[in-house]
């Protein structure tokens, strides 16, 4: 794309550090170097030789791992014998030393010596290769280091936020500027390569190209309307149209009976390239074939700002809601819970809608994000008790949270305002000419958010004023693993009238599927620690291992598991708490988790269950 900007930050990867290609998706862990601090325990190496060069005695080294499954390099290192330096480096990654995505990835390296004897980094190219559906795939990238300044004089504002920046003028440059800034001439295919996407980007804006390709894109076939949905495109992109699929819209509860749920979206742009400005929204129209019941919602959504993403929204309707408003069921996962197990997950309760939001970017790491609603919510009960396979020792439940009420809700109205803060420290941005990307830091995320319903307002019924604060990060012990944890405390500072719906609700699961691993407890019955306290406290906490460990034993290292540990809890008081620790492994044939969990809570005996992970969508 003439337009894009590539975002090719030209990377160093020293092999003075102890890790090498550390936080790429190449190996999580990154690679151990040949000079590294403990190299020794790793490697074995052979002197091959010498040989001189502008007047230096040049070392060849040959490294060799020496076990399998380590993530080391094979391959030489050349150093200079009198300066202790390194010449030159050619290694070699393969799957067997845990590079994952590629098969193998030659790394390269050149060293040179400025006028004043201080050694540098020249060059460096990196050979992935890879092969799929008998396809051979291989490249090339080269990046060359000039101009270095080794007496930098900075002044006092020199450094900011920004990492990057990329002119108004980037993409403006002639031919002839770039051949001559170019360290390394473009090959031949590189040439042919470069007119072959000139010209197809050119038929690719022609109005007879867009056109067909809209023909095709927008041809209406069943699999699409079944699985994934049905997108209509205008030319260029300009707008959009879409309708989710029928295994989304089709579902099954007590309280509505068979169900449709039709969304219709939609997005117009308002400028072209990557500006943000672009209106976008939604029209649900949900039906109950049992209860009768006509539901239909609308949102309309516009997103603007210069540089740092705004956005504001207006939601109205009538719409199905989950007691817990963080909805933790899926509608596809309590279909089959329904009509397989006659178990109905989802609690929920109808109302009339009204939602102003509003969102921001402030920079230096805050977002600002907002919204005043008005519910008018009634009680839902069970109309059916249809299912596929009567269970003779259980019936559907109550459409309401047995462990909190004995009778459904009455009907009631709030108004509320909700406001959240969210903070990352040290965050950093690229700067772009039409906007500006926050790619965050390496400091924890600090989340604050109040929830105030206004008594008497419009019929309000609730009084109470709500608060919670956590944290989260991932520490990252390199060869070691990852440990990621989010921690909160929260809870009432008035809590005269708490409808039920509003109450502190934990995210629980009685389903062999895994919920959110860093936001949900896996053997917490769904509502039964919901409460309006005026504190408790919650932690996740979760350790992976990253093949440390697992890569040194022979079959689980084939399958690329990691083993995964740790502990989810809460706490409301002495006789409301729950402990839940847990051992398993993530990444096997880079799609499953299985967790083996264990669960102690005040008065009851242990509890344990099996959950089951998998990357991409779920239907819990």
């Amino acid at each position: 794309s003439s337009d894009g900007y590539g975002l090719a930050a030209p990377d160093q990867f020293i092999l003075y550090n102890n890790l090498v290609l550390e936080g790429t998706r190449l190996n999580p862990r990154g690679f151990i170097s040949p000079l590294s601090q403990n190299a020794f325990q790793f490697y074995r190496y052979k002197l091959l030789g010498s040989f001189e060069e502008n007047g230096k005695t040049i070392s060849k080294i040959r490294v060799t791992p020496k076990r399998k499954g380590e993530p080391l390099f094979t391959g030489e290192i050349n150093v200079v014998e009198d300066d202790r330096q390194l010449y030159s480096v050619d290694l070699l990654l393969t799957k067997i030393q845990q590079l994952e995505l590629l098969d193998s990835l030659r790394f390269v390296q050149m060293n040179k010596q400025d006028p004043i004897g201080t050694w540098m980094l020249s060059s460096q190219i990196l050979y992935p290769s890879l092969k799929r559906f008998g396809f051979d795939v291989y490249g090339s990238f080269v990046n060359i280091y000039t101009d270095y300044n080794l007496s930098p004089q900075w002044s006092s504002r020199f450094f900011d936020r920004t990492i990057l920046r990329y002119r108004d003028s980037s993409n403006k440059r002639s031919l002839a500027d770039w051949d001559k800034i170019r360290p390394v001439p473009l090959m031949e295919d590189e040439l042919g390569d470069y007119l072959k996407k000139d010209s197809l980007e050119k038929l690719r804006q022609s109005p007879a190209y867009l056109d067909s390709l809209n023909k095709i894109r927008n041809k209406f076939t069943v699999p699409k309307a079944i699985l994934t949905g049905q997108t209509l495109y205008s030319r260029g992109d300009w707008f959009q149209l879409s309708m989710n699929s029928l295994l989304e819209q089709v579902n099954f509860n007590p309280a509505e009976g068979w169900l449709l749920n039709s969304k219709l979206s939609w997005q117009r742009k308002l400028d072209s390239g990557a500006s943000r400005r672009s209106w976008s929204g939604n029209l649900t129209l949900r039906y109950g074939f049992a209860n009768k019941h006509f539901s239909p919602s609308t949102t309309v959504v516009y997103n603007f700002g210069s540089k740092l993403r705004r956005s504001m929204a207006l939601s109205l309707g009538k719409q199905v809601f989950q007691f817990n408003a963080q909805s933790p069921i899926t509608e596809q996962g309590n279909t089959l819970s329904s009509l397989l197990y006659e178990e109905n997950r989802i609690k929920s309760y109808e109302a009339q809608f009204l939602r102003v939001s509003y969102s921001t970017g402030l920079g230096a790491g805050f977002t600002l994000s907002g919204n005043v609603q008005f519910q008018d919510r009634m009680p839902l009960d069970n109309r059916t008790n249809y299912t596929w396979i009567d269970r003779k020792d259980r019936s559907y439940t109550p459409n309401f949270p047995v462990e909190l009420t004995a009778s459904n809700i009455a009907r009631h109205q709030v108004v509320q305002a909700i406001v959240s803060f969210r903070w990352q420290p040290g965050s950093r941005y690229i700067e772009l000419p039409e906007r500006i990307v926050n790619i965050g830091s390496n400091k924890p995320v600090f989340q604050l958010q109040l929830n105030t319903a206004f008594k008497n307002i419009l019929g309000s019924d609730a009084d109470f004023v709500k608060w919670k604060l956590e944290m989260s990060d991932a520490l990252n012990f390199k060869l070691k693993g990852q440990l990621q944890y989010r921690v909160g405390v929260g809870g009432f500072l008035r809590s005269a009238h708490v409808p039920l719906p509003d109450l502190v609700h934990f995210n629980g699961n009685i389903s062999p599927l895994a919920t959110a691993y860093l936001n949900s407890f896996q053997l917490l019955q769904l509502y039964k620690l919901s409460h309006s306290e005026s504190f408790y406290w919650l932690a996740h906490v979760e350790y992976n291992l990253r093949g440390f460990i697992t890569n040194k034993i022979p079959l689980l290292r084939k399958t690329g598991a990691y083993l995964v540990t740790g502990l989810n809890t809460c706490y409301v008081d002495a006789s409301r708490k729950h402990l839940e620790w847990f051992i398993g492994f993530d990444n096997i044939f880079k799609q499953i988790r299985i967790d083996y969990v264990m669960a102690r809570q005040p008065g009851q005996p242990l509890l344990t269950g099996i959950r089951f992970g998998f990357k991409g969508p779920s239907i819990r």
